[in-house]
């Protein structure tokens, strides 16, 4: 008989950390990609709007949670922040509101009526300063600590820019239904905080590379987070692109170029909108294969540490797999968005069948991660014997 120690709901519970988000973030990605996917059949909508509850409910229970952890020990909310294995992952928290809003303009924009665009909006400028409070504040607080002398690996040091990235990716999803006045606003805030984040993360990658050839390969349990270096381009060139698109519509003729031609009041050829659409999708076009790259890499050096493949085996289950969904998600949206702008049939075939296996990955992701659960390989202390 296996012995193991009893540990209360209430005690696991408290166990869930910030990076419970990143299962949030995950499965708000899959409903923003279902609405997304060019090869739309019957019933599509209704799969996107389960999984886009199933996202508010999982953000709603998780917050609970980490709720209840904070007020059964209020001391762990300053804990949580000097654990780098916990602090580099609180952005998540703004990456899932970030997926909410996003589904919100997906599925909400037909059912409901003009007060949506409004709140929109008005939420849009909120996640925009909370977004920048956090990317300007939190970076500083892992600075002022060196808190990079304990998390050795990288990548994760680009998820406090990752949420002003996205306000590049939202801006490019609520624009096209918001008026002009407050349209033109909204996609250059976004093409300011995309700038930001994908500079910042450019930084990170300069030192992810130079771990990669000084160190080699991270070790098993890091591995899934290789898949976060696929994210920044992915997710820049699909904004890049959206804000191109509502620029068109949104901008006036004459914007910026009226500068440019100091006296001119003439009509013009070619609008700002049609000159930032072409440098967008070409510029998002090489994005597009960094992200690849990243992508290929990280998915290699998964495959490297399977047994069949000589490697040291699979770690075990944790909430750094779900670093294998949010990416890939943006890189299937960003080729889809790249299919619609050349008009390029293939492309988008390759996206429809890149969403098939994307969604086999979230489904494998969340049954291992219920597997893990209800075995106590994962929300168990450590200290407390498992059941075998």
């Amino acid at each position: 008989m296996s012995l193991y120690t009893k540990v209360s709901l209430k005690e696991r519970l408290c166990l869930i950390t910030w990076s419970w988000y990143s299962m949030c973030v995950a499965t708000g990605g899959i409903a923003v990609l279902l609405s997304r996917t060019p090869h739309q059949f019957h019933g599509i909508t209704i799969i996107g709007k389960i999984v886009y509850i199933l996202n508010l409910v999982l953000f709603t229970g998780i917050s609970c949670c980490m709720t209840l952890r904070f007020c059964n020990r209020p001391a762990e909310i300053k804990e949580s922040f000097q654990r780098p294995t916990e602090t580099y992952f609180f952005p998540t928290f703004l990456l899932a509101i970030a997926t909410i809003i996003l589904g919100a303009e997906a599925y909400g924009t037909d059912a409901c009526g003009p007060w949506l665009q409004v709140a929109l909006r008005i939420v849009f400028w909120i996640y925009v300063a909370c977004s920048l409070s956090v990317g300007i504040f939190h970076n500083w607080y892992l600075y002022s600590t060196v808190m990079g002398r304990k998390q050795h690996f990288p990548l994760p040091r680009v998820l406090p820019s990752f949420p002003t990235m996205l306000c590049g990716t939202v801006a490019s999803s609520i624009a096209g239904n918001q008026p002009r006045e407050h349209a033109l606003p909204i996609i250059i805030g976004g093409l300011t905080l995309q700038g930001f984040g994908i500079m910042m993360s450019i930084l990170i990658y300069a030192e992810y590379h130079y771990y990669l050839n000084k160190h080699g390969l991270p070790e098993p349990s890091q591995r899934p987070k290789m898949f976060i270096a696929a994210g920044p381009w992915s997710f820049t060139a699909l904004a890049f692109i959206g804000m191109a698109k509502h620029a068109i519509e949104k901008f006036p003729p004459r914007y910026i170029i009226s500068d440019a031609v100091p006296g001119s009041t003439g009509t013009v050829s070619i609008s700002t909108g049609e000159i930032a659409l072409v440098i967008a999708s070409l510029t998002s076009i090489f994005m597009w294969c960094m992200a690849f790259f990243h992508m290929c890499v990280a998915i290699l050096s998964m495959f490297s540490m399977l047994r069949c493949f000589g490697g040291p085996g699979a770690a075990p289950m944790s909430m750094s797999y779900w670093s294998m969904v949010f990416p890939n998600t943006g890189f299937v949206i960003a080729t889809i968005s790249i299919g619609e702008v050349l008009e390029s049939e293939g492309i988008k075939w390759v996206g429809s069948i890149l969403t098939i296996l994307q969604i086999s990955v979230w489904l494998g992701v969340g049954l291992a991660t219920v597997y893990g659960v209800s075995t106590r390989r994962m929300l168990w202390p450590a200290d407390a014997k498992r059941s075998a």
